[in-house]
């Protein structure tokens, strides 16, 4: 069954209170104070902020096809056919991400087809799914 849009935006909250609270945890340990109240981080920890999103998202989801929000909610990425996503499939939906999220355009896409499929899906031929 095609998981609900709700569960999917859930899903991601989940996901960005979790990417969010590493990316703070790392910045306020290793980063330096800037001018503007907020850190600088250069080197290996910029590095293993920059590693942790592609292990949040495209690699959990390529190994399991879920992350930890969408573990949570018992949904699901596979491919149209219902099998696992590929390694590609994953990264192409983490890139296409970015358009969905930052211009809510994709849940727009998602409300005007019946697979609740958002840009990213519709691109890498994936579709989300609740499973029992």
């Amino acid at each position: 069954m095609i998981a609900k849009k709700r569960l999917r935006i859930f899903a991601f909250i989940i996901d960005a209170i979790i990417y969010f609270s590493i990316f703070y945890f790392t910045a306020s340990s290793f980063g330096v104070p800037n001018e503007d109240g907020g850190y600088t981080v250069n080197g290996m920890p910029a590095f293993l902020l920059f590693l942790s999103s592609f292990l949040l998202w495209p690699i959990s989801e390529a190994l399991f096809g879920q992350t930890l929000g969408k573990r949570l909610l018992n949904i699901k990425v596979v491919n149209n056919n219902e099998e696992n996503i590929s390694f590609s499939q994953a990264f192409l939906r983490f890139f296409f991400g970015f358009v969905d999220y930052m211009f809510i355009s994709g849940i727009f896409v998602a409300m005007s087809n019946d697979k609740n499929q958002r840009i990213g899906d519709l691109i890498a031929k994936t579709k989300v799914i609740t499973i029992q």
